[in-house]
């Protein structure tokens, strides 16, 4: 009997947790932008070059270890479906998202960005122009426009 209520209780837990409503850790005027591609840098393409990401990330004066790169975010997106837009100063906490539909958003605590920037992405032959973003203490979670 214990073990049907466990797994009954479990089952419920589940079911509530599947139809909880979407949160943010973002809060509600942080600044969201739309990037060509942004990078995890926890689990980094082949042929990245993590240690070049940090000394530049370092240069910029990025507190903390980056963990994603924002290429060609030039697109202000609102943060979420009750809030516009925010200006993103260059710096600071910050959304990234790919550009279009994105079902997922990085939210950042920190960023250091670089305008104008034209490179090829780490470990791809991608070629961008925009403003780079380099951002630390980030996470992935649901897109709150998308969802």
């Amino acid at each position: 009997m214990k073990k049907s209520a466990l797994v009954a209780a479990l089952l419920a837990l589940a079911a509530s947790l599947a139809f909880a409503p979407t949160a943010s850790a973002a809060p509600a005027d942080t600044p969201a932008l739309g990037c060509v591609q942004v990078l995890n840098l926890d689990k980094p393409p082949v042929g990245t070059d993590i240690d070049a990401i940090k000394r530049i990330a370092a240069a910029l004066g990025l507190p903390g270890a980056p963990n994603r790169v924002g290429a060609a975010c030039t697109t202000p997106q609102q943060t979420d479906a009750e809030h516009g837009e925010v200006n993103y100063p260059g710096h600071g906490p910050i959304i990234l998202r790919n550009t279009g539909s994105a079902r997922l958003q990085e939210y950042c605590t920190d960023s250091v960005s670089e305008p104008g920037a034209t490179a090829t992405l780490p470990g791809t032959d991608i070629i961008t122009k925009g403003l780079a973003v380099i951002g630390s203490g980030c996470v992935t979670e649901p897109n709150p426009i998308a969802v």
